[in-house]
């Protein structure tokens, strides 16, 4: 996967945001489950087809397909690229740009199906299933960094915050920012509590570094079974587990200190979510002819409980020596709170062309305006009313039509062909 990044010179007076809000929505619905090689290189497509682990993330009805017990895994890699441009418009431009790539191999999914044949009850039924496993749902491994020299500075955002507040007051109006400023001596007040960062009128370099890391995984019980090799139907339950960090760390030089004392700094936050959440997934597979297959699913809402923990320093290099944050000083929060992410209903539709292959359409639907943010039920914590956000997530956030298609054709061939891969590793001192 590669990722092209435009940052506009605004993005030095950008806010950190410390609520939660839509892009926490959006970040835990917007899921892909990982499975074989074969699923995977069928796109994800695979709701009316079924007998494949992957199918736990679109219809459970697929496992029904399995006549044989089984147990597998997958390994896979991710490829991630992103470029960043500073004061550009999509292409490198000289002020500045760079990128960060980064690979990681692991293991995307573990799948186990026990298999009952019960055909000898006459009831209908040919065989049962009981399936067990785990999927990567959700990958948030993705970091950028950029540097460019600019007038502005972040300073100018910090100082214009703490506007009209008494320094005494600022660790408790402004925490994150222009407080951590304040202590490191990189903004001052004057006699009416207008501040200003201790910058000239020269340019400034910046570097920002912002590095996200973690996932979603999911864990799944499923039951499924096989009616007359006609109706497949399929119900599971899941635990999904999230871990996500985001760091950022922008750092500024002067290139000009003629009468100022600030030399450089560096403004670091530091944000982590956790918790987890229980889904339940129904789906049916009906065969009107050998050579159709038709697939329903209807996903509930994951009902998350999540924790925040959060916190933010800075220090500053001066002409007189390296000042830092009292460490009494440095904010540090933790919340928890509730998200519901969108119902999701799934629409298959596959043909089968006996041995010779097979193509598989799935249509899935949700509405990111469902999904919901709402106060803990922990009494440990204050309750907070969420209805400006969620009014926020109704009214921007729209529905969507995902297509997914895939197919196979299968080659035969009188020989066979033996793969050899070569690696080689180049090391830089």
């Amino acid at each position: 996967m590669i990722t092209k990044i435009v940052l506009a010179s605004v993005f030095t007076g950008a806010f950190f945001a410390f609520g939660q809000n839509e892009v926490d929505v959006y970040r835990l619905s917007n899921t892909y489950v990982q499975g074989s090689a074969r699923f995977d290189a069928m796109g994800g497509s695979f709701g009316a087809l079924g007998a494949e682990s992957g199918c736990i993330g679109i219809n459970p009805a697929g496992f029904g397909r399995s006549s044989v017990s089984s147990f597998s895994f997958g390994i896979a890699g991710t490829s991630v690229k992103n470029t960043a441009h500073f004061r550009g418009n999509g292409e490198p431009v000289s002020n500045g740009s760079s990128s960060m790539d980064a690979f990681k191999v692991r293991i995307p999914n573990l799948a186990g199906t026990v298999v009952s044949d019960v055909s000898s009850s006459n009831s209908g039924l040919i065989y049962t299933q009981i399936s067990f496993g785990m999927n990567r749902v959700a990958n948030f491994n993705n970091s950028f960094n950029y540097s460019g020299q600019q007038f502005e500075s972040l300073l100018d955002v910090f100082a214009s915050g703490a506007t009209g507040i008494d320094p005494n007051s600022l660790f408790d109006a402004q925490p994150y920012t222009s407080s951590l400023a304040y202590q490191t001596y990189a903004i001052d007040p004057d006699a009416n509590n207008n501040y200003y960062p201790r910058l000239n009128s020269g340019d400034v370099i910046h570097n920002r570094t912002v590095l996200n890391k973690g996932g979603i995984n999911e864990f799944y019980f499923a039951i499924s079974a096989n009616y007359l090799d006609k109706i497949y139907f399929g119900a599971s339950v899941s635990y999904n587990t999230l871990n996500f960090s985001e760091s950022v760390i922008h750092k500024e030089t002067l290139t000009d200190t003629s009468g100022v004392s600030l030399r450089s700094f560096i403004y670091q936050y530091d944000y982590t979510s956790k918790g987890g959440g229980t889904n339940f997934k129904l789906g049916a597979i009906f065969l009107p002819a050998d050579y159709v297959r038709l697939g329903i699913a209807l996903h509930t809402p994951t009902f998350y409980q999540i924790t925040d923990e959060s916190t933010a320093t800075m220090q500053a290099l001066h002409n007189d020596g390296l000042k830092t944050v009292d460490p009494s000083l440095i904010p540090s929060d933790k919340y928890k709170y509730r998200i519901w992410t969108p119902l999701k209903a799934v629409g298959s539709l596959a043909f089968i062309f006996g041995d010779n292959g097979c193509i598989n359409v799935d249509l899935e639907y949700l509405n990111y305006g469902w999904g919901r943010l709402k106060t803990t039920n922990d009494e440990a914590y204050v309750s907070y009313d969420y209805s400006p956000e969620n009014k926020v997530i109704k009214g921007q956030m729209t529905d969507v039509l995902n297509i997914r298609v895939g197919g196979e054709w299968p080659l035969t061939i009188p020989f066979s062909f033996v793969e050899v891969t070569v690696i080689i590793l180049k090391a830089t001192p």
